[in-house]
């Protein structure tokens, strides 16, 4: 069953203001949100693509426009 549009539009506005001292709470939601959902689920697919973006801000990487972690420190 795929994600309640509330709840995905709640994420994915958290997962954007993601900074280094929410990223770890935002993971956790994420990772909760996901564990509801089928493999096969394209909002599980999506909900990954969050993770890996949220693993780079973890990392002190800063997420462009485009989604790439560029390299750029922060």
């Amino acid at each position: 069953m795929p994600l309640d549009r509330e709840i995905k539009s709640k994420l994915r506005d958290r997962v954007s203001l993601a900074n280094k001292s929410t990223v770890d709470e935002v993971i956790g939601e994420v990772e909760a949100a996901r564990a509801g959902l089928a493999p096969d689920d394209k909002d599980y697919e999506r909900l990954g693509v969050w993770l890996e973006d949220l693993t780079h801000i973890a990392g002190g990487k800063i997420i462009g426009r485009t989604g790439d972690p560029g390299g750029l420190q922060g």
